[in-house]
């Protein structure tokens, strides 16, 4: 009985990990993704600096009694339970935020890309969706201090990339590698692979399915999203033992210029990491799937 629950309830992640798509499911505390505005261009000399904000953020929190968090739905970052809950370790901390902010609050499900320009168009007031700094982000954001950190890994397709077993074997002409647009690891995968063609998806679904489906040599993700994905299909995919191709901390984003806001923030994360809440719940979201059993 035990074994065939966690296969059950591995099933369900299995499910959500491969055919988790962008439309977003309504909620009570939730509202839908508004029309995409253009995507923010992906090299720094055509990005285009936003005027600073004039919003007193807090204040406007405050006097609104809610909090609008944009995230993205991402495996085990968010994600919607059994019962269309939004759950995951963004979501948690997005609701410890507001609680210890004294306001309800109001998630916006997004596309990863859609992010910074729908927090510039004032759809939400923050970014809370394991966003890692980089520098041409930090062009048009203002981050706060790393409150978590993230993994990039690599996992191949036993179809079609079987053979590859370390890391230089990736970076060869015939080689497909697959990835998420606008997520850290395309860049990743282009500079640390610039032999291979890089194939890229608008969304999880599409991509893990493709590797599962051995159309493509190899993917590259946030971990820890390929280990669990080896773990349900091993007779697809394999993990190879390697080091991450890079580890990256993770912010809240906000608008340029509401540094007052940024300063609650860091006051918020060094509170949180004192009492362990984050570590506590990190380990939760990252090291088990005791969370399965509610998808």
């Amino acid at each position: 009985m035990k074994n065939s629950a966690v296969s059950a309830s591995m099933q369900r992640v299995a499910a959500l990990v491969v055919l988790l798509v962008c439309a977003m499911a309504a909620g009570a505390q939730e509202t839908p993704a508004a029309p995409p505005p253009p995507v923010l261009p992906t090299t720094s000399k055509e990005i285009v600096v936003p005027d600073r904000s004039t919003i007193d953020t807090l204040a406007e929190i405050k006097k609104s009694g809610k909090l609008r968090v944009g995230v993205a739905e991402i495996v085990p970052w968010a994600m919607h339970d059994k019962d269309g809950k939004l759950v995951g370790f963004e979501v948690d901390v997005a609701r410890k935020l507001a609680r210890d902010m004294g306001v309800e609050v109001e998630f916006h499900p997004d596309e990863f890309r859609y992010l910074i320009p729908d927090l510039e168009a004032n759809r939400f007031d923050i970014i809370i969706a394991g966003f890692s700094i980089e520098a041409r982000r930090a062009l048009v954001v203002n981050f706060s201090e790393p409150y978590n950190v993230t993994d990039v890994t690599i996992a191949t397709s036993k179809k079609m990339g079987g053979e590859l077993k370390a890391m230089e074997d990736f970076n060869k002409k015939g080689v497909t590698i697959g990835v998420v647009e606008g997520m850290t690891s395309e860049d990743l995968a282009a500079l640390e692979f610039p032999k291979a063609s890089i194939q890229t998806y608008t969304e999880d679904s599409a991509l893990f399915t493709d590797l599962v489906a051995g159309k493509l040599a190899a993917a590259v993700a946030d971990s820890p999203r390929l280990e669990i994905l080896g773990k349900l299909y091993p007779d697809a995919i394999a993990v190879p033992d390697v080091a991450p191709l890079g580890t990256f901390p993770a912010a809240f984003a906000v608008r340029r210029g509401d540094m007052d806001f940024v300063n609650y923030l860091n006051s918020w994360i060094a509170a949180r990491k004192a009492d362990k809440w984050i570590s506590t719940r990190r380990k939760y979201w990252f090291k088990t799937t005791d969370w399965a059993a509610n998808l």
